[in-house]
């Protein structure tokens, strides 16, 4: 499996908190432009990119179970860092440096559940750099699914960035 092909999530943090967006069907993220941030564009995710018309945000990150993901990282604000303690990685997010690293999570949240006897466990993303005074909200879910189970949830998701003139119609 070439690297292009591994699923790639984006991760963007800002103070206080994670947005995820992750590409359609496509398998491609939309460009963006930090100066497109604002109240109307949050990520700053160009909509007349057409790559940008399949791609979709969640408050939580979903993640395949044994398959390699890129995790795309973007800071809006000030410096933050993406923990993931239970894999065992790290990333700084720096404001105009875009990062990653590709990963592949090896045990689904149910098995991981299982195994630790606690049916409330979940997996989660922290910033792990004081960014400020509400910093400890910078706290995320992860999902590790099963191949099905992602799939049916990506399935789910709807489209979060459209063309101005999609919108007007």
């Amino acid at each position: 499996v070439s690297q292009s092909r591994y699923p790639k999530e984006e991760l963007f943090a800002y103070q206080f908190g994670w947005t995820a967006r992750y590409p359609g069907a496509d398998n491609e993220l939309g460009s963006y432009d930090f100066r497109q941030i604002g109240k109307a564009n949050a990520l700053g995710v160009l909509s007349d990119d057409p790559k940008s018309g399949d791609d979709f945000t969640s408050s939580e990150i979903h993640l395949p179970v044994n398959k390699p993901v890129t995790l795309k990282f973007r800071a809006k604000d000030v410096i933050h860092s993406a923990y993931l303690p239970h894999f065992r990685v790290q990333m700084n997010c720096v404001p105009g440096l875009p990062t990653e690293f590709t990963f592949t999570p090896t045990m689904t949240t149910a098995e991981k559940r299982t195994e630790l006897g606690k049916p409330d466990f979940d997996y989660a993303l922290l910033c792990n750099k004081i960014c400020g005074s509400a910093h400890y909200r910078m706290k995320v879910k992860v999902v590790i699914d099963s191949e099905e189970d992602y799939k049916k949830w990506v399935a789910e998701q709807k489209p979060a960035f459209t063309k101005k003139t999609e919108e007007a119609a």
